[in-house]
């Protein structure tokens, strides 16, 4: 019976991540696969290549004080606070905004691909999908054909990249002649994939938030990231039933860029993660005993009291 953890996308609410396979690793509850995508990609990669929480929670730390980081230029796009600014701070913001405006409509992206190929190389070690320690796939999207794409080989930096890359802030990622951009814009929860793997069981982690009427929207990444919020909430909602137990921390009061708050994120994906051990140990057990049932030739349980 193969068993398959699946992460979603979210920004900066995946480091969640890094708490649910910390909590998972204590209780020594292991998988046959990982499937991603976009942060949940990156989190997921960097777990299979190295299956230990704490190398990957300080490889997190460290890449966060990186320059690598810093060229993401995340910090420009962080939702300003206007009630304390002065004139000369709302002139400033203004003549930014008119600039950016002017980038945006001139260009396929605000940023080239080689800042967000550095940060991947940064984080992922060098080699292909299919040699993983655990075995690993992402997803992406194909912006030409608008249908979602699985990574099972190749790779693992350029399909990482590809999972991760947001529409408009990076351009789109070239792979076999295919234009590709983040897998959230199709499947963020990508548990169809999980299940076109072989997985029997599957545990899902969903860490977008939960939609909520808003109204302040300040720059063009607000109602980017607003959008695929709304298209995330849509596609997750129809393909909940794939999970046999869904994780999903408590993420809503942060926002997609908040890195800064990594320990917090971090705490919450443990405490949700604390609560669904015994679940997902029953469902382990249930789903094993029938596996064996069917392997020696005995009806379910359920024909069997019929």
């Amino acid at each position: 019976m193969k068993k398959a953890l699946v992460l979603s996308g979210g920004g900066a609410r995946g480091l969640a991540h890094v708490g649910v396979l910390k909590v998972l690793e204590r209780a020594n509850i292991k998988f046959d696969m990982i499937v991603g995508c976009s942060f949940g990609a990156l989190i997921g990669g960097i777990y299979a290549q190295t299956p230990n929480a704490g190398i990957l929670e300080r490889k997190l730390k460290i890449f966060r004080k990186s320059e690598e980081y810093r060229n993401l230029g995340l910090r420009a796009i962080r939702r300003p606070v206007y009630s304390s600014d002065d004139f000369l701070k709302q002139f400033a913001r203004n003549l930014r905004e008119r600039v950016l405006l002017n980038v945006i409509v001139n260009r396929i992206s605000v940023l080239k691909e080689d800042r967000l190929e550095n940060a991947v190389n940064f984080l992922i070690k060098k080699g292909n999908i299919e040699n993983t320690t655990i075995p690993f796939a992402c997803n992406a999207t194909d912006l030409v054909t608008g249908k979602g794409l699985l990574f099972t080989k190749g790779d693992i930096r350029k399909a990482i990249t590809a999972s991760t890359t947001i529409p408009g802030y990076f351009p789109p990622v070239i792979i076999d002649n295919k234009k590709l951009v983040d897998g959230a814009v199709t499947y963020n929860l990508p548990l169809k994939f999980a299940q076109a793997l072989g997985a029997k069981f599957i545990v899902a982690v969903d860490v977008h938030p939960l939609i909520h009427e808003e109204a302040d929207f300040r720059n063009v990444f607000d109602v980017i990231m607003r959008t695929s919020t709304i298209t995330a909430n849509l596609l997750v909602e129809e393909s909940l039933q794939k999970a046999d137990v869904l994780i999903a921390p408590q993420v809503g009061e942060f926002f997609w860029y908040d890195f800064d708050k990594a320990d917090d994120l971090i705490r919450v994906g443990e405490e949700a993660t604390y609560a669904h051990l015994d679940k997902i140990r029953e469902g382990i057990s249930k789903k094993r005993k029938g596996a064996l049932r069917r392997f020696f030739g005995f009806p379910s349980r359920s024909k069997a009291e019929n």
